[in-house]
């Protein structure tokens, strides 16, 4: 016999060559044998002889007990294998949701420790939401039966907050397939009711009762996209021609739509669609490409007041949208987050030109809605795809990039505290805990 065996729970060729085990440094394999872990160097003339007396005694050479083959060292014992369910800890303010890294669905992450203590499964292009008690979580979805054919599911899929089971699948009449952004699914300020826009082929909104899983109503919506809940009351859109449509709904969900005066310019200086809005205080803030904010209370008659510049705030000069002009613009995936208790306003800001808005930020912007002012500039160690804050009383700032490092910052220092590397790529969405 020419070559090495080794004996590791069963029989198996290794070839000739070497190999590192641990503890063990660099083993040559010709003529060698490992039994149950432990090295036995055997020449092939003893390994032959060992064979023909195996046979001469039924066997007995290779059926020793275990500690007799390893100079006397019993082996361990092997422990079962059993499998549980986990659940996730109560939901604290630090707690953060994001979408679109590589593994898909939904990261839940704990700010504190800047681990992920949980994922909510989720087709493509699917939208998030969570209920205020954080009992259940929502995922707008839309899928195949086949995979890339078949017939078409659109599904408003409610999961356990605790386990992460699902509870309930919800049918819906259709919902635009386009990218989990917030304003396309979202909730209302009791967790009571939830609204998946939808675009087939004119745009609409469905209304869907989430105590008992029923779609109430369809409120077409021409000319005017997007969901930004107030309170309980209803939701508004914005609209093609520059202005906000409102929809104040009643209790059967049928709605009633007012319409605001034109108060930015959809051709030369759009608003994002990831503008800020505090459902529960019906607060808004629409800012456009160039950085002009416009504040607004949202409700039955939404009002929208005057603009600002988010650069005039930094003591800079009015942005444009001169193609040519070069200036610090917001851009990002999600570029903006709002610290309510504070009316603190964070934007991810660059330096480049109109039409920019896509480009990732390299600094982030502390901006006062009071007064108006920027107090702070934070210089990013990385670009920053989306942003977001936690709303307790000692915030923490979340700024993940677009090759997916996930960072927790200081508000006061703008120092990352903790990262995490693993989350993936082109986050497409971020949420926190209460907002």
């Amino acid at each position: 016999m020419d070559g090495g065996f080794a004996f590791d729970h069963a029989v198996r060729q290794i070839p000739h060559g070497t190999e590192t085990v641990a503890g063990s440094g660099s083993i040559d394999y010709h003529g060698a044998a490992m039994i149950r872990g432990t090295l036995a160097v055997m020449t092939s003339r003893n390994f032959a002889k060992a064979l023909i007396l195996s046979s001469l005694l039924g066997g007995a050479a290779f059926t020793q007990p275990a500690a007799a083959q390893t100079g006397g060292t019993t082996p361990p014992i092997l422990e079962t294998e059993t499998s549980d369910v986990s659940s996730l800890p109560p939901a604290t303010p630090h707690r953060v949701y994001i979408s679109g890294g590589y593994g898909g669905g939904f990261s839940i992450i704990d700010g504190d420790t800047a681990k992920v203590v949980g994922t909510v499964n989720s087709a493509g292009s699917a939208a998030f939401a969570v209920a205020p008690d954080n009992k259940f979580f929502y995922v707008s979805e839309s899928m195949w039966t086949r995979g890339n054919r078949g017939t078409r599911q659109d599904l408003l899929s409610i999961y356990d907050g605790t386990d992460l089971k699902l509870v309930k699948e919800i049918e819906l009449p259709g919902r635009l397939i386009a990218s989990g952004r917030i304003p396309f699914f979202s909730i209302s300020a009791s967790g009571t009711r939830g609204y998946v826009y939808n675009m087939e082929p004119a745009a609409s909104v469905f209304t869907v009762d989430l105590k008992t899983h029923k779609v109430l109503s369809t409120t077409e919506t021409p000319g005017c996209g997007l969901v930004y809940p107030f309170g309980d009351a209803g939701f508004a859109s914005l609209c093609a021609d520059g202005t906000l449509a409102s929809v104040a709904l009643d209790a059967k969900a049928k709605g009633t739509i007012t319409i605001t005066p034109q108060f930015f310019d959809p051709e030369k200086d759009p608003v994002f669609e990831e503008s800020i809005v505090d459902i529960k205080s019906s607060k808004a803030f629409f800012i456009t490409y160039t950085g002009m904010v416009f504040p607004a209370q949202l409700g039955a008659t939404s009002k929208v007041a005057e603009g600002w510049s988010l650069q005039r705030a930094a003591g800079l000069g009015v942005a444009t949208p001169d193609v040519q002009q070069k200036t610090w613009r917001p851009g990002g995936r999600r570029p903006f987050a709002y610290h309510a208790a504070s009316g603190t306003l964070y934007a991810l800001m660059h330096n480049g030109k109109h039409w920019t808005q896509k480009e990732h930020g390299s600094e982030l912007w502390v901006i006062d809605t009071a007064t108006q002012k920027v107090t702070k500039r934070i210089e990013l160690l990385t670009d920053g795809r989306v942003v977001g804050v936690s709303q307790d009383a000692n915030p923490q700032l979340y700024v993940v990039s677009g090759d997916g490092l996930f960072q927790v910052l200081d508000p006061a220092t703008g120092k990352m505290v903790r990262h995490l590397t693993e989350v993936g790529g082109r986050t497409q969405l971020i949420a926190v805990t209460g907002f």
